[in-house]
């Protein structure tokens, strides 16, 4: 988003509030004051709230990698398994929990209920 320049000292209405400002100071986006006369003009609050909704969102690493896994798993497998799930894992560009999860998945799909 652009920032807003100040223009001190003007009567104007606020195009978010509608509010009339007599001889205040104006927020735009405009640079001078020819541009001034054509922008949409604010109030003070007006732009710290158009600002607040603007501003986007910091995520870090850990937001991102949020994957809903809380309950902890181990077990111990042969090394033939391992080899397998490390492999499946890297050709599918896959972490071991989601190719199990998906196994999982197919296997309850597929299998005979008796």
């Amino acid at each position: 988003m652009k920032p807003f320049y100040r223009f001190p000292k003007v009567d104007f209405i606020c195009d978010a509030c509608q509010k009339q400002f007599p001889k205040k100071t104006a927020y735009s986006i405009a640079q001078d004051w020819e541009e001034f006369e054509k922008t949409p003009t604010f109030c003070f609050n007006c732009t710290r709230i158009i600002e607040k909704v603007n501003k986007p969102q910091k995520l870090d690493k850990r937001t991102l990698n949020q994957t809903g896994r809380t309950h902890q798993f181990g077990t111990r497998v042969r090394k033939e398994f391992l080899k397998k799930l490390k492999k499946l894992a890297h050709q599918e560009k896959l972490r071991y929990v989601e190719v199990l999860e998906r196994a999982l998945d197919y296997y309850g799909e597929r299998r005979v209920k008796k």
